[in-house]
């Protein structure tokens, strides 16, 4: 609770900003410095307890490599690019450096203080998009990332219409809690979204009051839906939603 309540309190406005093409920089002196204890810790291990070569990890070669195991040596072919939690914070998507990353699979700007979004269009590859806790008031720029974003993290901003999400048509996870959504039909607005299975949307405004009716309703807003807020969607609830949507 003390962590979350702090993150509120991050000064958006202060006089000096990380740049991304900083953060870039300093999460590849990360991964680099990453890699080589990686490797000093096997040679370590190999030594003491008399090991093969054939039993060293495969990232523990002294190089940087991606989740599927391939091998990077800079930030444009890496394949998760974490930006997180950037100290001072990330207040502007800088367009050349963001786009410049055109391997990437994984982009996390999570917890810093951006409040624009911006296309990024040039990341063709890219599969997760996570922007949690920041100050985004608006979703837009989405569509040239139609052909490849299963998942989209926005919970802990300011939205409060979903707008701009309709051409993600291979979107699978949407997380989109605690932001500012008090109309309960802006969740119809996802039916443009064939490939929506599961969603979190706990801590809007439409769960104040009868939180089993918001559920009901948003269950019958997205017929896609097979998971909402972490439970499972039965049949039997789909059916008894879709029965109270009809009878009003």
């Amino acid at each position: 609770l003390i962590y979350s309540v702090s993150l509120e309190l991050v000064d958006c406005a202060m006089s000096k900003n990380t740049r991304c093409k900083d953060a870039i920089k300093e999460w590849l002196k990360r991964e680099k410095a990453k890699a080589v204890r990686l490797k000093i810790e096997w040679e370590e291990k190999q030594k003491s307890e008399n090991l093969p070569d054939e039993e060293r990890p495969e990232n523990a070669d002294g190089q940087m490599h991606n989740p599927d195991g391939t091998v990077f040596t800079n930030a444009k072919d890496a394949k998760k690019v974490s930006l997180i939690c950037m100290i001072p914070p990330i207040a502007k998507m800088e367009q050349k450096s963001l786009n410049d990353l055109a391997r990437c699979e994984h982009l996390a700007l999570s917890t810093n203080c951006i409040t624009n979004l911006i296309n990024l269009g040039n990341l063709r590859e890219l599969k997760i998009l996570s922007l949690s806790r920041n100050c985004i008031k608006q979703i837009k720029y989405m569509d040239p990332l139609a052909g490849s974003l299963e998942q989209l993290w926005m919970s802990y901003n300011q939205v409060d219409k979903l707008d701009g999400l309709s051409k993600l048509r291979k979107l699978k996870i949407f997380y989109i809690a605690n932001n500012k959504i008090s109309d309960i039909n802006e969740f119809a607005k996802l039916k443009d979204c064939p490939a929506l299975e599961q969603m979190v949307a706990l801590g809007n405004p439409v769960y104040d009051g009868d939180a089993q009716a918001a559920r009901a309703s948003i269950i019958r807003l997205v017929p896609s839906l097979k998971v909402l807020d972490g439970k499972r969607i039965e049949l039997e609830e789909r059916e008894a939603a879709e029965a109270v949507g009809a009878g009003e």
